[in-house]
């Protein structure tokens, strides 16, 4: 519940800028009362931002590690970004900007991915068998089964040459030494754009589909994928 009183003696100290920290203080200055300079955000790098970092200029161009996607059903986000007033217009809110601009430069991208200025052609994955095997068995194993394994840890190196990690790590800004139970909870969450769940199923499974949906083979084979990280 938000506050009613300011609370002008508490100190609050972040590690880190990225949007997790933005978020918060933000919340803490909104509901909490807590005075904007009661607060520090603790960053080693020259740049804020965390996974949402950029530079350059309208000249030069920009360069962001990694994209993020505002839907509609983000509703936690819009109703902080509702009660940000706009740094160029008070009467305006940081949502009505978000909302005005994705009116007037309606998303069109024809090239998902760059090599060599040229355009790649991502109308496949490039996953194998086996990595398609590793990342069903992510989406089944259970967090604590995954612990502390890193996404290098899960995966081959062939993994990070393919398109499907490409994308990945270029859309949400993963780099190969994050956690394996972030990659697995992005991916379930994700699964409305990329259907990933079929698409591991079917794919990784190629000769052995008929048996899984028309045999009794099917508990053996979910077994045999878990075993591969056990």
């Amino acid at each position: 519940m938000p506050r009613t009183t300011p609370h002008n003696k508490n100190k609050v100290y972040f590690v880190g800028s990225g949007i997790a920290s933005l978020a918060g203080a933000a919340f803490l200055i909104r509901d909490g009362l807590i005075p904007g300079d009661n607060i520090h955000i603790l960053e080693e790098l020259e740049i804020t931002g965390g996974s949402l970092d950029g530079a350059g200029s309208a000249d030069e161009g920009y360069v962001i590690r990694g994209g993020r996607m505002m839907e509609e059903h983000y509703v936690c986000t819009y109703d902080l970004f509702a009660s940000i007033p706009s740094l160029t217009d008070s009467a305006k809110s940081v949502k009505d900007e978000i909302v005005e601009f994705s009116r007037k430069y309606v998303s069109a991208s024809r090239c998902r991915l760059v090599r060599d200025g040229k355009k790649v052609d991502v109308s496949s994955f490039e996953l194998s068998e086996n990595d398609r095997l590793d990342l069903f068995a992510l989406l089944i194993h259970s967090e604590d089964s995954i612990g502390d394994k890193s996404i290098e840890d899960w995966f081959s190196p062939s993994f990070f040459e393919h398109n499907f990690w490409l994308m990945w790590a270029t859309m949400f800004a993963f780099q190969p030494w994050h956690s394996a139970v972030e990659l697995k909870r992005y991916v379930r969450c994700r699964t409305e754009h990329i259907q990933v769940y079929v698409y591991c199923f079917l794919q990784a499974m190629g000769k052995h589909y008929s048996t899984l949906c028309f045999g009794h083979g099917n508990v053996a084979m979910v077994n045999l994928i878990i075993r591969r990280h056990s």
